[in-house]
């Protein structure tokens, strides 16, 4: 196990020096006389430094208990604002097991190296990265939010007498804070880079395991670097609640400076389908899927539509069906017609759906409900033995 303060002084040409900033024991609650004065201490070293460099996280974390808050400990944002208000050239290094809050001081200092929780050689790690011996390419594999109030779990966790509803549903993480359009401080999938890439424009074909995607990117700085592409796919328009855009594939690729990378990636059939609970089975939907090649969920470089052919797929009727439902589908269509036209006479069943306007509330009207007209061309009896029929 290293420590970033060794690693640093190691790699360092001028002078390195230290102040605790804070005692950790208090950074957490309301700041004692103590914590004053080495809060002072480290204001002063970096006021008479080129560079300060200042390191906070979360309390100590574990497994097994919930955090109350996502804010970073009173101290921790103390030393953040002060130092920052007398050198303009401070680099905050997080360290944190989940996410924490960085508006809105994050927009005063001018970079922030989220190493979350480092483990052996950790502090050479920082120190590479800092001193440039490697280029970053990490992504965020969650979103920094605003506000934890913010979050689509927000108003379900942590539930109540023991129960937690996830009502927030497939909005989990990225998926709800994009549905909602929500204002987040960093998205999910994104990150810097010591270099600069450009993406061209990506094409789409169905092939034999799913959606075959290429796209070229473009290393357009003077450092080699690595390019974590993504691909988003949003689903066509259907009945199932879906998300507008989801991660469906994505490839970390080393790019030299000013050279061009083809990427190739397919996303998988089985990673359109959703969950139908009207037959308990995952489905594809056929339609057009938009494909996004990009560097974060907010931030889609290039996109291409391609046509799917969906599963072949009947949906079981039942009483609770619409009108239009059982019309809709070849069978079901033609025993209603025929139950109705078996009537005595004109009823009012075929008189509704004979009239457009009365057609378009049928839309929604379960064929069971068509049993209160009372005229009894349809009873329960009829519409237990259509049922029966249409799904033999």
């Amino acid at each position: 196990m290293d420590d970033a303060l060794s690693a640093i002084t190691a790699a360092a040409q001028g002078e390195v020096a230290f102040a605790p900033g804070y005692d950790a024991d208090h950074a957490s609650t309301e700041e004692t006389d103590a914590d004053d004065g080495l809060l002072n201490e480290a204001v002063e070293l970096a006021r008479t430094h080129d560079i300060a460099l200042v390191f906070v996280g979360n309390d100590p974390e574990t497994e097994g208990m919930d955090r109350t808050t996502l804010t970073l400990p009173e101290g921790h944002l103390a030393l953040v604002e002060r130092v920052r208000a007398v050198n303009e050239n401070t680099v905050v290094v997080l360290s944190n097991g989940g996410v924490v809050l960085t508006s809105p001081w994050d927009t005063d200092v001018p970079a922030i190296l989220e190493t979350w929780l480092l483990g052996q050689a950790g502090g050479g790690a920082i120190a590479d990265v800092l001193f440039g011996v490697v280029n970053p390419s990490g992504r965020l594999a969650e979103t920094v939010p605003l506000r934890l109030e913010d979050h689509p779990s927000y108003l379900d966790f942590p539930g109540e007498h023991g129960v937690v509803r996830y009502g927030e549903g497939i909005h989990v993480g990225y998926r709800g804070f994009d549905a909602r359009e929500t204002d987040v401080s960093y998205p999910f999938g994104w990150g810097l880079s010591y270099t600069t890439f450009e993406y061209g424009d990506v094409t789409a074909t169905v092939g034999e395991h799913g959606i075959d995607v290429t796209v070229p990117v473009t290393n357009t700085g003077d450092r080699d670097g690595r390019e974590v592409v993504q691909i988003y796919v949003s689903a066509p328009d259907e009945d199932a609640h879906r998300v507008p855009r989801e991660l469906a594939a994505f490839e970390s690729v080393e790019i030299a400076a000013g050279a061009t990378e083809t990427v190739t990636l397919t996303v998988r059939r089985a990673d359109l389908a959703y969950w139908d609970t009207r037959v308990s089975s995952w489905i594809v939907a056929p339609g057009e899927y938009v494909v996004a090649a990009a560097a974060s969920s907010r931030d889609l470089r290039s996109v291409a539509i391609v046509s799917v052919t969906g599963d072949d797929v009947r949906l079981p009727l039942t009483a609770e069906s619409t009108v239009t439902e059982w019309l809709d589908d070849p069978r079901g269509g033609d025993l209603l017609r025929a139950a109705i036209e078996d009537g005595d006479g004109p009823s009012v069943a075929q008189a509704m759906m004979g009239n457009p306007e009365t057609a378009v509330f049928l839309s929604s009207v379960p064929l069971a409900r068509m049993v209160a007209f009372g005229d009894g061309t349809l009873t329960p009896d009829v519409v237990a033995r259509l049922v029966q029929d249409a799904n033999g």
